[in-house]
């Protein structure tokens, strides 16, 4: 196994651990973009340089515009807003990253040889079991942008395993798909703290919540005397 892989993938899957994991929207944004980052690293052989430089501006951009949006704005009263982060803590998060990681090593190639290194469809599978929840359950749009980000880094990682290194056009295009999503995330992030909430919630008022009947009560009429 090769040590320069090993240590890729473990710092892939403890980025994105972290990620799903805590509140402050500046750490989630660093851990992202480290994982969008390191991403294309995980490969054998290398990509090319122009490959690996457009990754890593790309991955580099699309933080940028995240922290933009989450990020306080003091001079127009906007404080820093907390994400969701993870319903069970980064210890229950770290152990199902460890149980899909050794999912896919074991599922490497899929019953066919495959060109890339298996160590890139244990991270794939580890990222794509800690995007489920953010996805499926996020309730602020921060958290289901990260879920979206970290489930297509993780079909990236998996497309590596099976169909070996990129080409640097490839690399390209897809550092301007992670842009134009995190651009997307961004922006509605933005609006869903203008909406006079503050937060990132997907709604400022929970719909679940019981409204009082729109029609006014009937007053009640005076008791008739004699």
């Amino acid at each position: 196994m090769n040590p320069v892989l090993a240590g890729v993938a473990f710092a892939v899957v403890a980025g994105g651990v972290l990620a799903v994991s805590v509140r402050d929207p500046r750490a989630v944004v660093l851990a992202l973009t480290a994982v969008l980052v390191l991403t294309p690293a995980l490969a054998d052989p290398m990509a090319e340089p122009a490959g690996l430089a457009a990754r890593g501006l790309g991955g580099i951009l699309a933080g940028y515009l995240l922290l933009i949006a989450t990020r306080s704005r003091t001079e127009v009263g906007v404080a820093i807003a907390a994400t969701e982060g993870s319903r069970i803590g980064w210890p229950a998060e770290t152990l199902v990253a460890a149980a899909a990681s050794i999912a896919g090593l074991a599922a490497h190639g899929l019953g066919a040889p495959a060109p890339g290194p298996a160590l890139a469809t244990a991270a794939g599978f580890a990222i794509a079991a800690l995007a489920v929840a953010p996805v499926l359950t996020g309730g602020d749009i921060v958290r289901i942008g990260t879920g979206l980000l970290l489930l297509i880094d993780a079909a990236l990682l998996v497309r590596v395993a099976l169909g070996g290194t990129p080409a640097p056009l490839e690399h390209l295009l897809t550092a301007g798909m992670l842009v134009a999503l995190a651009g997307a995330v961004a922006a509605v992030a933005r609006a869903a703290r203008s909406d006079g909430h503050g937060g990132f919630e997907l709604a400022a008022e929970d719909p679940r919540r019981r409204h009082e009947p729109d029609a006014h009560p009937l007053a009640e009429r005076p008791a008739r005397i004699g």
